[in-house]
């Protein structure tokens, strides 16, 4: 019994090990597929981790964060490359389309017994503060603190990236943002401490 438990833990670590394979592929499917996507997974992880040490998070939760960051997009997969690259603002059945991603994440990464901890982190980096985000509308501490530092780590990323329909804001112009959106799209907290520390030293950290 004891070797046959032993064979069938093995087995199913192996399927674990290669489903895993299959989600780091899809996600660099989706930097091949979304040109704004290539480096905005890592960035996002290396300033959510940033954050996250700011915030005294446990060298677990730490670990979480990052992993959930690197996968966090991986649910544009399911979306088109037209949607992904359009260069004029997306309609709103296009709209509702994007917002599906966190949920379609979710439910690539959900049958890898090792990134179970990082599901909630995926499933809700779109929610807001004020309960105006997606997909389920939660609202302040009902959100994942993990979520609520990829929410900020993730629009950082965005609006110091050209995107298809927008370009680069300056460093100042992010303040600016982050600081207008505090309370409302994110999370006054840690808005309060990125714009303490900087977000320079938060990048080059």
């Amino acid at each position: 019994n004891d070797l046959l438990r032993g064979e069938i833990e093995k087995a199913y670590e192996n399927i674990q090990l290669h489903y895993l394979e299959t989600v780091n592929s899809l996600t660099a499917a989706i930097d091949a597929k979304d040109s704004y996507t290539k480096g905005h997974q890592e960035r996002v992880a290396r300033l959510a981790f940033s954050l996250g040490k700011a915030l005294n998070l446990s060298e677990k939760d730490l670990d979480l964060l990052k992993q959930a960051a690197l996968l966090h997009d991986i649910g544009k997969i399911g979306l088109s490359e037209y949607i992904l690259n359009k260069k004029e603002p997306l309609s709103e059945d296009e709209l509702n389309a994007t917002r599906q991603h966190p949920l379609i994440g979710a439910k690539i990464i959900s049958p890898v017994r090792s990134l179970q901890e990082v599901l909630p982190i995926i499933l809700h980096h779109h929610e807001r503060y004020d309960g105006k985000g997606y997909p389920f509308g939660l609202e302040a501490k009902d959100i994942p603190l993990s979520a609520r530092i990829s929410a900020v780590a993730d629009a950082v990323d965005a609006m110091l990236s050209d995107r298809p329909y927008s370009k680069a804001k300056t460093i100042e112009q992010v303040n600016k943002e982050l600081y207008c959106c505090r309370g409302t799209q994110f999370d006054p907290e840690i808005v309060d401490v990125t714009l303490k520390i900087g977000l320079q030293n938060l990048l080059s950290a």
